[in-house]
């Protein structure tokens, strides 16, 4: 062998011999010298300091009776050691989380699923879920969600792509389905979307039952990162009463992080400066994602009261964490507060007997509907009124509301939205299938009928113009009435009207002298003449109608501490068409008819004109045009007769049809010498959009595009019989802290006032006693043998919705108790019923009938308890 390979051989081999004795003294250095020191630091914790929110406040009823309170439960929250990120790591903790999800979910539990990938298995599509948020957030909330995911925008696109790749990236088994996928990577998600936050767990599911806790525990060891948190669990003892008054809680998203509005957080003494800074945040308030938050009702409107969330009253804990962000121990706390308790007016027991009727006699109204529809369709199909119909295509009862008022606080005693829903069905988060069943349901469960839905009213609104008359008639009768006036009834309405033949009409077809003759207000509104109120409007005109609606606070927010509530309107040329609005922001659905919905559309008149004469415009081109013709209505328009023809004439005396012709040319360049019978018939459909003394008399009645909230009317009846005070109305009694302390006490607040003649009133009570008593009542066959028919009064509302009675709405107002002859007796509740497509509004009264009768019972109950017997010691 050569001399200088073999010294190369020697050379590497002592080389080799002192590494391996390096290497060996450094590990028995490490071992024995600063083993101890490595192990201690190992076994070292962490100190951190945790906030722990307060518990939430109570929601009781007037008398104390609760209807929502926190009780102690369990999540389940997992942490996964940033540290460990290889795929080896992430195929361990995926194997964790299932191992947890199958126990949570053999015992009846469920786990978190918020994975924003979402299957239609009808069409296999996926696609991304944002949840109920403006189109314009979705992309901003995907490009997001895309970045803490580490998802490649650009070599990953689709929905589904994103999702078969983090199947991948997280080890999901190939055989398991997207249902049992979408609750690992759900659990993935989250991790990724809180990574940013140091020793943040997650959490895996809420309010466990102990036997999950006892799993859990016990195989803790094997279950790493998973561990048990103390928490609350929120529980509506009533289940779904008073559901839409109560409301429910989410767990906190981004959006409402960013928010404060709606939530009570308001002007008071109650709170700190810092939190009366209206610019404030809902995190800059102490609060964070994963909070839960009243997002309906009272819930929602008192969260301020109710939340331990805040700031302000969260504890501080100083611990000692491990490396798996477990709590090991606990070096110092400060106990947190729990929220304030917050009463209602709400009476439970009347609660729950109005939600029995609606719920009891809304199906015995829909039975009237399709009696009255099968009876019809005995007759020869000449005369049939629903000829052609389709039962099961007509809008008929499958809803409503009622409101129950003290009429001297506007308090509200009771207030129910029929369907309801289960409220412990949103403890925990509700899964997905039953929250879309409830938002896809026809009857509407989760919407508050009561405050949200406003409706034509029809004859309810009938003493709104008695008063109005009464009183501008004491200044010049020409427009109004007097006590002493007398109007008789002669079917048709013509006075100012332009189009006889279709003049409006009472709903009295024959007798009208006889039966509604030589009325005054008593009479007319017994009778529910609309004879008798159209004269009224028609002296009044449009404006005093709107000005007396707003006295009794029709066209006002009631002021009701609920999210949600929308505001009436008052028929005007305004509200028919106002030009300084998009037509899909009006204040109804008429000028979109007009635009391009209807079947007389301009759009599709103009669009049949160029079929006719063979001429091509596109859709757009069409729609431009006739969106330009629409607001022309947006000018002042006075009405003459031509040739007894009626033409609208701008401020010069030009017609409306010559501006339409030039519009046509202009857009679309149709001769103004061929389109005469076009804009005739343009001009035709425009009269929709034209206000009209038709439709000032119209509005007389509570017909047209009138509308008003059950809770408005409730107040509004409220006034006419407790003299004239229009209450703001109230679902808050106090608020209540945990120590006893009265934090806010609830007293009435005046809107306005009616300053009216108490006689006025008197009469209007009197009207109102004799549509439910006198013999041409029209309500008084509904209360035949009613035990309290004398002790009432009331009035019924049967407002056209379509060319169909059987869809019209349906009302009844009423008030309770009276006697005429003892004025002691003083009413005390108005009482308010609203079943949309109700066909008749004395069908309603059956859920009046129902609340009287347990009113007055549980009145004279108490009243036999108080009062001792003749010849009895009174202590």
């Amino acid at each position: 062998m050569n001399v200088n390979i073999r010294n190369r051989f020697i050379f590497f081999g002592i080389f080799a011999v002192a590494l391996f004795a390096l290497l060996f003294i450094q590990l028995a250095h490490l071992t024995l010298v600063q083993g101890k020191e490595y192990a201690a630091k190992a076994a070292a914790l962490d100190k951190r300091e945790v906030t722990v929110s307060g518990s939430r406040g109570s929601i009781l009823d007037r008398n104390g009776l609760p209807l929502a309170y926190d009780v102690k439960s369990y999540n389940i929250q997992f942490y996964r050691d940033p540290t460990k990120n290889t795929e080896a790591d992430r195929a361990y903790y995926t194997s964790i989380i299932m191992q947890t999800i199958d126990i949570v979910e053999k015992n009846g539990g469920k786990t978190v699923d918020t994975f924003a990938i979402k299957l239609n298995e009808k069409t296999g599509e996926y696609y991304f879920d944002w949840g109920d948020i403006k189109a314009e957030y979705k992309a901003s909330r995907e490009k997001e969600w895309r970045k803490n995911m580490y998802v490649d925008s650009k070599s990953l696109q689709t929905p589904e792509q994103i999702y078969l790749f983090l199947r991948n990236k997280y080890q999901i088994p190939s055989e398991m389905g997207f249902d049992e996928a979408s609750k690992i990577l759900s659990i993935w998600q989250n991790v990724q979307l809180a990574s940013w936050v140091a020793y943040k767990p997650v959490d895996v599911a809420y309010n466990v039952d102990t036997q999950t806790v006892a799993e859990i525990e016990t195989h803790k060891a094997e279950l790493v990162g998973m561990s048990i948190q103390d928490s609350t669990e929120r529980v509506y003892p009533k289940g779904s009463v008073a559901a839409h008054v109560i409301g429910y809680l989410w767990h906190i998203t981004d959006n409402t992080l960013s928010n404060v509005d709606g939530y009570g957080y308001v002007d008071d003494d109650h709170y700190t400066q810092d939190e009366l800074n209206r610019s404030s945040t809902l995190e800059d308030l102490g609060y964070s994602v994963d909070d839960l938050i009243g997002v309906e009702g009272v819930e929602k409107s008192m969260e301020a009261y109710l939340t331990g969330n805040r700031s302000a009253r969260q504890g501080k804990q100083a611990v000692e964490i491990d490396n798996m962000a477990v709590v090991q121990n606990v070096l110092s706390s400060t106990e947190p507060s729990q929220g304030d308790n917050v009463m209602l007016t709400i009476d439970t027991p009347l609660q729950e007997a109005v939600e029995k009727s609606l719920a009891d006699n809304i199906p015995k109204i829909y039975n009237e509907q399709v009696k009255a529809f099968n009876a019809d369709r005995l007759k020869p199909v000449k005369k049939q009124k629903y000829a052609g119909k389709e039962l099961d295509k007509l809008n008929l009862a499958n809803s409503g509301a009622a409101v129950v008022m003290d009429v001297n606080t506007g308090d509200v005693l009771a207030m129910a939205s029929n369907p309801s829903f289960d409220l412990n069905l949103f403890t925990g988060g509700i899964d997905e299938a039953t929250y879309k069943a409830l938002n896809k349901d026809k009857a509407t469960p989760l919407f508050n009928k009561a405050i949200a839905s406003k409706a034509t009213p029809g004859s309810i609104f009938k003493m709104v113009t008695g008063l109005g008359a009464l009183m501008e008639g004491e200044k010049d009768p020409k427009k109004g009435t007097t006590l002493d006036d007398r109007i008789t009834c002669h079917g048709k309405y013509t006075e100012g009207i332009i189009d006889v033949d279709n003049a409006p009409e009472c709903w009295l077809k024959s007798n009208n002298e006889t039966k509604h003759g030589n009325q005054d207000i008593v009479a007319g509104l017994e009778h529910s003449c609309n004879y008798y109120f159209y004269t009224l409007a028609g002296r009044m005109g449009i404006d005093l109608l709107d000005k007396w609606a707003e006295k009794y606070g029709l066209t006002s927010s009631t002021g009701i501490e609920l999210p949600g509530e929308v505001v009436g309107q008052i028929g005007s040329q305004k509200m028919l068409f106002n030009k300084y609005r998009d037509i899909d922001d009006q204040s109804s659905a008429l000028p979109k008819l007009v635009w391009k919905t209807g079947p007389y559309s301009v759009y599709n008149l103009i669009k049949k004109y160029a079929q006719e004469v063979g001429r091509t415009y596109t859709d757009d081109e069409m729609l431009d045009a006739a969106k330009e013709i629409v607001y022309l209505m947006g000018d002042t328009w006075t009405t003459k007769e031509q040739n007894g023809v009626a033409v609208m004439m701008d401020e010069k005396e030009v017609s409306i049809g010559t501006h339409i012709r030039k519009i046509l040319s202009d857009k679309l360049g149709i001769s103004t010498k061929v389109s005469s019978q076009l804009s005739s018939d343009i001009s035709s459909t425009l009269t929709e959009l034209l206000w009209t003394p038709t439709k000032t008399v119209a509005t007389g009645i509570g017909q047209g595009i009138t509308a008003v909230t059950p809770i408005a009317v409730a107040r509004y009846v409220s006034a006419i019989v407790n003299g004239g005070t229009v209450y703001q109305a109230n679902i808050i009694d106090k608020v209540v802290a945990q120590d006893g302390t009265v934090v806010l006490d609830k007293q009435p607040e005046v809107f306005g006032k009616l300053d009216a003649k108490p006689i006025y009133l008197e009469k209007l009570i009197e009207g109102m006693k004799s549509v439910v008593s006198a013999e041409e009542g029209t309500a008084k066959d509904y209360f035949k043998d009613f035990k309290y028919q004398n002790q009432i009064g009331g009035k019924t509302g049967t407002a056209q919705v379509s060319d169909i009675d059987l869809e019209n709405n349906s009302w009844f107002v009423c008030f309770a108790p009276y006697d005429q002859d003892d004025p002691k007796v003083k009413p005390e509740i108005a009482i308010v019923v609203y079943v949309p497509h109700g066909y008749k509004g004395g069908l309603s009264t059956l859920v009046a009938k129902d609340i009287i009768q347990y009113y007055m019972d549980q009145k004279n109950v108490v009243a036999e308890q108080t009062i001792p017997d003749p010849d009895s010691l009174v202590n």
